[in-house]
């Protein structure tokens, strides 16, 4: 009886996650300022993931994305539809399950497209 084992690390998890939560209008950027400088100071680069934090629940993973949104964006809107393509990407990707996708917008920002005043 062979029975294979796949494991998929947290870090990619957090990328598959990133990748999908930054495809939805709206979403302006991930955040996460302690993230970024650990990222920086360690590995010397930025980090796409930054801003998604992965725990281990009962029924699954718990995912806790912190964005940013563009100004003018519906809140609740956005963070269902982030909240589905995460769950969806996250799920079909590496086959696991994902308990939850958590939401904290921490800021909003002008829209990509607009060029902003110095």
């Amino acid at each position: 009886n062979d029975k294979q084992t796949v494991k998929v690390s947290e870090e990619v998890v957090s990328m598959i996650a990133a990748k999908a939560a930054l495809r939805v209008p709206g979403v302006s950027r991930l955040s996460g300022e302690f993230a970024d400088k650990v990222t920086r100071k360690f590995l010397g680069r930025d980090n796409i993931a930054r801003g998604i934090s992965i725990s281990k629940e009962e029924e699954g993973l718990g995912i806790d994305i912190y964005l940013n949104v563009e100004i003018g964006a519906k809140i609740p809107d956005l963070a269902w539809e982030v909240q589905r393509s995460v769950k969806e990407a996250v799920e079909t990707v590496t086959g696991l399950k994902v308990q939850m996708v958590n939401i904290h917008v921490e800021g909003v920002n002008l829209p990509k497209n607009v060029p902003q005043e110095d």
